[in-house]
């Protein structure tokens, strides 16, 4: 019996673009993208798992519009072979619960045994999509894991996991959602070729109203899960942005004694 292993990528501002603040308190970010680093060590992952099954069958797919095409071209570049983007440009206001929904319903026509993301994204952080998918999906989940085996004659994955300062290790039957940590593996960056291939490649697009969103209304617009009705707009919006605050200025002294002196002009120390 074969293996499917669908992962899940997210286009994430460049750690080095420049980010402002715009007059309407949202952010004017500099057109900077890549692909978020924990979903990149998701793409390695499972790189890794076909190098040992070869027969495996590796996936892509990513919620939004132009920019997360982006995404799906650095998981060709690095190996990933089948992409898939999922919706348009609307979803980049829709939130996690929304993009989880979508994801779910895709995955759920797929039906891969294993699905990969990274445990947070690298612009909001909130680390919220992969768990929510797997509730979606009725499958178990493991967070932020930092070692994978495959037993496929048991239909089983051996994952570790850091927890309080020590190692956990579990056990789950297929099929599992797992969120991938530092550490896990290294990704390697990709060569020329690889590079060019997934500058051709063609990125097919699913739109939202043709996945079976569960409990979608007539309009396609709304789903419910658990009884909550979930939209393209979200249900958490961002109301406003701000700096955070400026740091005090810090006096740096060379010696104990000079230190001890000025704590007792300020009354620190009696």
């Amino acid at each position: 019996m074969g293996l499917k292993i669908a992962i899940l990528v997210k286009q994430v501002p460049d750690h080095e673009a420049v980010v402002q603040l715009d007059n309407n308190g949202g952010l004017d970010i500099e057109n900077r993208y890549v692909c978020s680093f924990f979903d990149e060590i998701a793409i390695e992952q499972g790189i890794a798992i076909k190098k040992i099954i070869p027969d495996a069958e590796l996936m892509a797919l990513s919620v939004g519009g132009k920019r997360a095409v982006e995404a799906l071209r650095r998981s060709v570049a690095m190996g990933i072979d089948t992409v898939e983007r999922l919706g348009d440009d609307a979803a980049a206001s829709a939130d996690s619960l929304f993009v989880a929904a979508v994801l779910a319903a895709r995955l759920r026509q797929l039906g891969p045994d294993i699905v990969l993301c990274g445990k947070q994204a690298g612009d909001d952080e909130l680390g919220a999509v992969g768990p929510m998918v797997a509730e979606f999906l009725g499958i178990p989940h493991v967070s932020a894991i930092t070692s994978l085996e495959i037993d496929l004659d048991n239909r089983s994955a051996l994952m570790q996991r850091k927890q309080e300062g020590v190692n956990a290790l579990l056990c789950s039957n297929l099929p599992v959602l797992a969120t991938t940590e530092k550490g896990l593996i290294e990704p390697h960056v990709p060569v020329v070729t690889r590079v060019m291939k997934a500058m051709k490649a063609k990125i097919p697009n699913t739109p939202v109203a043709e996945l079976e969103l569960a409990g979608r209304s007539a309009d396609g617009r709304k789903i419910t899960a658990d009884g909550r009705e979930i939209t393209a707009d979200g249900r958490i919006r961002r109301l406003d942005y701000s700096y955070p605050p400026v740091r005090p200025e810090v006096e740096i002294v060379d010696n104990a004694e000079a230190l001890t002196s000025i704590l007792i002009e300020r009354g620190t120390l009696g």
